[in-house]
C-alpha cells in the first residue's frame, strides 16, 4: 500500500494556505485525467510526502479520507483523497 511508503505527519501541517482545491492542475492533468484512481495513486508515488487522518486535521476535517501532502516545483500542497482510494493497485 503506498500509504506505507509516507511519513505520518502532525495535523497542523495542513492548513489552509496550503489547501489545494485545483490539485490537478499542480499535478500536470486536466480534470477527466485526475478523476481516474489510477492516475491519482501514480502522483502519489511520484509527490506524495505525506499524510494524515483527515478527521485529526482543523480544515476541512473528514472521517473518510487521508490528508495528503504533496512537494512538486518546490510548492508543498495538501488535498483529501478518500482512504479506499489506497487499495487501487497501479502496477497491474
Amino acid at each position: 500500500m503506498l500509504l506505507n511508503n509516507l511519513e505520518k505527519l502532525n495535523s497542523e501541517c495542513f492548513t489552509y494556505e496550503n489547501y489545494e482545491s485545483n490539485w490537478w492542475s499542480l499535478l500536470n492533468m486536466d480534470y477527466l485525467t485526475s478523476v481516474d484512481v489510477i492516475n491519482v495513486m501514480r502522483a502519489v508515488k511520484e509527490f506524495a510526502v505525506g499524510y494524515c487522518e483527515a478527521d485529526k486535521i482543523k480544515i476541512r476535517p473528514r472521517d473518510d479520507s487521508y490528508a495528503v501532502m504533496f512537494e512538486k516545483d518546490g510548492e508543498r500542497f495538501w488535498f483529501h483523497i478518500q482512504k479506499w482510494e489506497f487499495e487501487i493497485n497501479i502496477n497491474k
